[in-house]
């Protein structure tokens, strides 16, 4: 079985509902010094973190996804019987007693698929983390993926799995706009693949001070943009273009991001073609945006691949 390291958060998420739109919102109350007030459809708690909803999305499809991430007390409550009832390894989740909260997401989801995020790191910077070095399976794994965190979180994992020769993706997130020049230029030289949306892809170029150019000569670029579908740029090649796949009924769009990469990576490891490894991302992040929350959907490897060739193969 292949093994994928997923370096990231593990959060609990407060999901919020907003029954409009935040632009007619904004239209019909002009905010001034971001004072906003908002009725609330619907709220509810569910399980989430960047890192763990893309091991959440690997191992429904029948990866040994192996997370490496950091807890705390409240794991105990929930989580962790959640993550065991499935059946994943959690082997590498430290839990550090010294914090109460796992790291924590809010999350205002309006009916256009618009967010307005609030995080809290909680655990997440907890020296109590273990390395690659620790992972026993470290020589059966393929890639790994830093899913986004503080930067010298993701430096120092980037070099543990650097020195054993693992293939890495920077998966930097929103929170790039913190990192700096050095920070980003260092995690670039330590990894071969970039996966960021159409905006977090304008931060990393402004905050490197590095061209597109320069950054596609060296690693392969994953761009995605939502409906507009995802663009994927790599050295000497045409960009390639993959459509989003259709949608039946959108319910909620948190953690989608996640879905693709994880469906992105199953690509990786069948060994299809980068056309290939986006069009199951995408298709496996529609699965994720037709359900609550973000580790909840089923899908099994035999049924993403058939989607695949439903939807995209059979439309070339």
């Amino acid at each position: 079985m292949n093994s994928v390291i997923v370096c990231g958060s593990l959060a609990i998420d407060t999901l919020c509902s907003y029954e409009g739109s935040f632009a007619d919102y904004e239209e019909q109350f002009p905010t001034t010094g971001l004072n906003i007030s908002i009725q609330l459809q619907g709220m509810h708690t569910g399980f989430g973190g960047c890192g763990m909803n893309i091991a959440y999305g690997l191992f429904k499809l029948g990866i040994n996804a192996l997370p490496i991430a950091v807890a705390g007390r409240n794991y105990t409550e929930h989580y962790e019987a959640h993550l065991k009832q499935l059946g994943m390894d959690t082997r590498y989740i430290v839990v550090d007693s010294d914090y109460e909260h796992c790291a924590t997401c809010i999350i205002y989801s309006d009916e256009d698929g618009n967010q307005i995020t609030a995080f809290h790191s909680g655990a997440s910077r907890s020296s109590k983390r273990l390395s690659a070095d620790q992972v026993k399976e470290i020589g059966e794994v393929d890639v790994a993926i830093l899913a986004p965190e503080d930067a010298p979180i993701m430096i120092r994992q980037a070099q543990d799995l650097h020195r054993h020769g693992v293939s890495i993706i920077f998966d930097p997130g929103q929170g790039l706009a913190a990192f700096s020049k050095e920070d980003i230029k260092t995690l670039l030289c330590l990894s071969q693949y970039v996966v960021v949306n159409s905006h977090e892809w304008e931060i990393l170029r402004t905050n490197s001070a590095l061209s597109a150019e320069e950054i596609i000569n060296t690693h392969l670029v994953i761009v995605t943009r939502g409906e507009d579908g995802v663009e994927i740029y790599q050295k000497s090649e045409s960009p390639i273009f993959v459509k989003a796949a259709p949608c039946e009924q959108m319910i909620d769009p948190t953690g989608c991001g996640d879905a693709f990469r994880a469906g992105y990576i199953f690509g990786m490891l069948q060994q299809q073609s980068v056309r290939g490894c986006a069009e199951l991302g995408c298709l496996l992040a529609v699965r994720n945006l037709e359900q609550l929350d973000t580790q909840r959907y089923e899908v099994t490897a035999a049924e993403l691949l058939e989607l695949q060739s439903k939807t995209y193969l059979s439309a070339e």
